[in-house]
């Protein structure tokens, strides 16, 4: 096996397997990096970034509870977000042999970063967020902010009682849109692969990978789940103040050194879901980058492995 190898692996966590890809340093005192992906993605979803961070770097990179290959949890309470931070914090404490990490998190990776990072601060040394809002200013942005309530209205496909059967009889195509077609480019429905023996898309890329993933319902519902149980669900645009005033702010306060990376075109944060941070995170750094969407971590691997790599030294 070459070195710096990227090597998958699987652990039992609270009675469930977990998988997650393994990249080990070359000495057991380099800096540890636990990468946590976002909706509707996986652990593959770093690749990029980890070939771009430097190669004496530990990294872990897991596919959430439910996802990809990461088995289903029992009960749907059990993707309430209090219990994914208990979860995920025995996945941190059993794989890290008492190193203390430095905690990645990208959307839903992020949600659960955010107060992992704060109810569990010993675990970390630092925390790096990629286009995920903290609780706290997202669900004042709700409250105050019509652009975010807009900006959110995708949730309620992903919630409704029908979500699973939409998206496969559309072969995805919300979630293929979140993430750009390109992705998706040379990719057939299932059924019309049987039907093409001359199919050249590539069964590894990484947007077959999802489109397996995806197709297995279990793991679809399981990735629903984590919106299905959200504390508070997002208003419409146009709610009524009424409504508006019962969202209830949580106050979560997070005293890492906190790094804050922002593609500036995101579809689904506005960025005034910032303001006010520093209320939360003191000791706060961002860093946009102007042309990067949601997916900054893919599409710009090399701009935030060097921040990430500033950050961390």
């Amino acid at each position: 096996m070459p070195l710096n190898a990227v090597t998958p692996h699987t652990i039992s966590i609270q009675h469930h397997r977990i998988y997650y890809l393994e990249r080990k340093g070359q000495t057991s005192d380099n800096p540890l990096l636990i990468l946590f992906h976002g909706f509707p993605e996986n652990a593959h979803a770093w690749e990029a970034l980890i070939n771009a961070l430097p190669t004496d770097y530990h990294i872990i990179a897991p596919d959430l509870p439910g996802y990809h290959q990461s088995e289903p949890l029992t009960d749907s309470s059990d993707y309430q977000v209090p219990s994914l931070v208990s979860r995920m914090g025995e996945f941190v404490e059993t794989v890290s042999q008492g190193q203390k990490a430095i905690l990645v998190g990208h959307d839903w990776g992020g949600a659960i970063a955010w107060p992992l990072a704060a109810f569990q601060p010993n675990l970390f040394h630092k925390l790096v967020i990629l286009n995920a809002a903290h609780p706290s200013t997202f669900t004042q942005a709700l409250k105050t902010s019509s652009a975010q309530r807009k900006k959110s209205e995708y949730i309620k496909a992903l919630i409704a009682d029908d979500a699973e059967v939409v998206l496969q009889q559309t072969d995805f195509a919300l979630l293929k849109g979140m993430l750009g077609s390109a992705m998706f480019d040379g990719a057939m429905p299932k059924h019309a692969m049987s039907k093409n023996k001359d199919h050249k898309a590539s069964p590894d890329s990484y947007g077959q990978r999802l489109l397996r993933s995806w197709r297995n319902t279990p793991t679809l519902s399981a990735m629903l789940n984590y919106y299905r149980e959200m504390p508070q669900t997002a208003p419409d645009e146009h709610a009524p103040e009424t409504e508006l005033s019962r969202l209830r702010v949580p106050v979560l306060r997070v005293t890492l050194p906190t790094l804050v990376l922002w593609g500036r075109l995101d579809d689904a944060f506005d960025e005034g879901i910032l303001d006010g941070l520093t209320a939360y995170v003191p000791d706060l750094r961002i860093v946009y980058h102007d042309t990067a969407t949601h997916w900054v971590h893919r599409e710009q691997a090399s701009w935030a492995a060097k921040e990430i790599t500033d950050f961390v030294t």
